[in-house]
């Protein structure tokens, strides 16, 4: 006996057929499964080619050469490229000459200096003033303190010289600074 395995294999693929369309429930699930693999396989490879066609074509972009023209389409200057007319712009930015307060000056007017010194100066000068702010508040507070103290001495000898009693507060201040307060008055007799 011999097996006819191209009438095996018509017969299996005719039962399928058959069985996938006459159960509408068996080819509805086979169709959506079907359709998912494929929406899955485009997504992951067809994405995947986008992404790189679009970086390879951007990159040559910008890196193709080109003429600049005039206003009548005649060349002008050398072929230059998008990125090397970037670097230009980015590098002309940062040369170019500002007034003190970081406004483009024409014709390299008289104190100008470049973008890049301006900006750092701007840096330099804003941690330089935050520095000596704080050192101002540290030495006004000394100075108040200092001049608290000498005013103080000086209204209680003012006090001592106008007021010939010694007070509880002049012996204190005499504890601290003999040469502040007199001694104290004998009372004055009638």
């Amino acid at each position: 006996m011999q097996i006819d395995q191209a009438k095996i294999e018509k017969a299996i693929v005719d039962e399928a057929v058959h069985k996938f369309t006459t159960d509408d429930d068996l080819y509805t699930s086979i169709r959506d499964g079907i359709n998912k693999r494929i929406d899955k396989v485009f997504a992951e490879k067809v994405s995947l080619v986008v992404t790189e066609s679009v970086e390879r074509i951007v990159g040559e972009g910008f890196e193709r050469s080109y003429h600049k023209t005039d206003g009548f389409g005649r060349p002008v200057g050398q072929p230059t490229s998008i990125s090397k007319e970037l670097e230009t712009l980015v590098s002309n930015y940062w040369t170019d000459r500002v007034d003190r307060s970081g406004k483009k000056v024409e014709n390299g007017a008289y104190n100008s200096v470049s973008r890049a010194e301006w900006m750092m100066a701007q840096i330099c000068a804003d941690d330089f003033s935050k520095e000596i702010k704080q050192h101002i508040v540290n030495v006004t507070a000394q100075l108040k303190d200092h001049f608290r103290t000498v005013l103080n001495g000086h209204v209680a000898t003012m006090l001592s010289e106008v007021f010939h009693v010694q007070s509880q507060g002049d012996r204190d201040l005499k504890r601290q600074d003999s040469s502040i307060i007199r001694p104290p008055s004998s009372p004055q007799n009638a």
